[in-house]
């Protein structure tokens, strides 16, 4: 009814992998209690890379948001995209200190090359609503 004509490639495509990151979230906080700061680091940094989306775990949103219809794309962008950055913030850098001063020079050179490959990308892109 609503969406594009790749709506449900798109839709099944954006439950994938937002249940993926889900998986490594759950493993994050199941760790917890048994393994290291540094092994539940990695699994909230996956879980909240797949909601933020940082590079390589990005490629559901251009599906999503060029087929999704737009109050879609306003929850979208409004409330699960900062829902990352938010449990990023929160739960790594509060929670777990110790790793995120070892991971946090890594995720610094991730946001470069990601600003400087949406920069790039951006200038060939006609249509700002589908993918072409």
């Amino acid at each position: 009814m609503w969406g594009g004509k790749k709506r449900l490639y798109s839709a099944t495509k954006f439950i994938l992998y937002t249940a993926g990151g889900s998986i490594f979230l759950l493993m994050g906080v199941l760790g917890y209690l048994v393994a290291l700061e540094i092994i539940f680091y990695i699994g909230f940094l996956i879980a909240f890379a797949v909601k933020l989306p940082i590079l390589p775990l990005h490629t559901w949103l251009p599906d999503t948001h060029g087929e999704a219809h737009y109050s879609t794309c306003m929850l979208l962008a409004g409330n699960l995209l900062k829902l990352g950055a938010y449990g990023l913030i929160r739960i790594n850098m509060e929670l777990l200190p110790h790793a995120h001063s070892i991971f946090s020079p890594w995720l610094m050179v991730v946001g470069t090359i990601q600003i400087i490959y949406a920069t790039s990308t951006s200038l060939g892109q006609r249509n700002l609503k589908k993918k072409e």
